[in-house]
């Protein structure tokens, strides 16, 4: 059966989408194409299958498509470079979600049911020897166990003032998955630091997911189930903040702000002033140094330029010269959602073009602010350099 790939409207709401002029410009920025080399793993080869099939050219079976769906990490970085905003991930969530397939079935049941399936999952894995035999079995003992705090920093921030220009203010905390279901030190170490900071935290409204992978993993009625309960809980909380300090999370987030989804005009501009990264609010917050401090860290910044990078100056003023970051050197660590699932080869080839990129010395650490990019980059790293986030240094 061919496959239908007609010209179609974008998810972002933003009419329909103009045709790929086959510039290149996506290559140097795709991860699969650097870490790889292989042009038929990019955003234009992608788009220009796109048109050939819409074009009558070209025929895509269904099994192709399931493969091309697998080739894709949806960072977005190539919509950044593209002169048109052409969004690659958008066009590979249409595919899949058309062809969802038995992988598209487990990540949406893997995400809508976290709370269950998650750490049934990781004890069952603790159960496996090391070494196991079953390479796909070892790979997923190795990414579930990365997702907890077994191999995490030890904290060697402590925080000496806190900044209170927020003292007062009522706020929730959205925790995200992995906090929720894997790692919950994330979430105490979070609510610890809003205390500190003097803020009137409510308890959980009952926030889910935030929706993102779901929508990328191309099965947006679950996104947009997810999305509406979310909104219905912050408007049950009294719409106060909304404090959150995972990348993925924030991005996911921040796409909320649209009229069809069912938030009011006046929401809309709510929703995006009360949505806050936990490192914006720690603003002049202060912390020491102790004496379990690497003697480098390195500073990865997550893909989603919309959900992460407001911890990259809380972090300089934390840590001074010990922090390590090159703008010109921003890689993606790979995770991808369902490509990690699909494709794993191909995911575990960009998270090792990562830490060749970085070359930390054994005894530095990697830290971030995307619960995705822990869990890839901690899977990846030698075992002499520590991956965590970055709440997990603060004691």
């Amino acid at each position: 059966m061919a496959v239908d790939l007609s010209p179609v409207h974008c998810l972002h709401g933003q009419g329909r989408r103009p045709e790929c002029i086959l510039c290149g410009r996506c290559l140097p920025a795709c991860p699969l194409f650097t870490a790889t080399g292989r042009e038929e793993l990019s955003p234009r080869s992608k788009f220009f299958l796109a048109r050939a099939v819409a074009e009558g050219r070209a025929e895509l079976s269904a099994k192709a498509a399931e493969i091309l769906t697998t080739q894709c990490l949806s960072c977005g970085r190539c919509e950044n470079a593209c002169p048109l905003g052409l969004c690659g991930p958008d066009l590979v969530a249409e595919l899949r979600a058309s062809h969802p397939g038995f992988a598209g079935f487990l990540w949406k049941l893997w995400i809508e049911r976290a709370g269950l399936m998650w750490p049934l999952a990781r004890s069952l894995t603790r159960l496996l020897p090391d070494g196991f035999p079953i390479e796909a079995v070892a790979r997923a003992k190795d990414a579930l166990a990365a997702m907890g705090s077994g191999d995490a920093p030890a904290p060697w921030l402590a925080p000496r003032t806190f900044d209170a220009r927020h003292t007062g203010k009522k706020a929730v905390l959205f925790a995200g998955c992995v906090a929720e279901h894997a790692n919950p030190a994330w979430k105490i170490s979070a609510a610890r630091l809003l205390a500190g900071l003097g803020l009137d935290v409510r308890p959980d409204p009952g926030f889910t997911c935030c929706g993102c992978t779901l929508g990328h993993a191309g099965a947006p009625e679950a996104q947009a189930a997810m999305q509406q309960h979310n909104i219905e809980a912050w408007r049950a909380a009294g719409r106060p903040l909304m404090v959150t300090f995972c990348a993925t999370c924030r991005c996911g987030l921040r796409a909320y702000a649209r009229k069809d989804l069912g938030l009011t005009m006046d929401e809309i501009g709510l929703w995006r002033e009360q949505l806050v990264s936990l490192a914006e609010l720690l603003g002049d917050t202060t912390f020491e140094v102790t004496a379990a401090a690497p003697p480098a860290v390195r500073y990865h910044r997550p893909c989603h330029g919309a959900g992460g990078n407001q911890d990259l100056g809380f972090l300089r003023r934390a840590m001074g010269d010990r922090l390590i970051f090159n703008e010109n050197e921003t890689p993606c660590c790979g995770f991808g959602g369902l490509t990690k699932l699909t494709a794993p080869d191909l995911s575990d080839a960009v998270a090792r073009q990562a830490l060749a990129i970085y070359a930390p010395k054994p005894g530095e650490q990697i830290v971030t602010g995307c619960s995705g990019c822990v869990t890839q980059l901690r899977t990846a790293a030698p075992r002499d350099v520590l991956v965590g986030h970055w709440l997990e240094l603060i004691g």
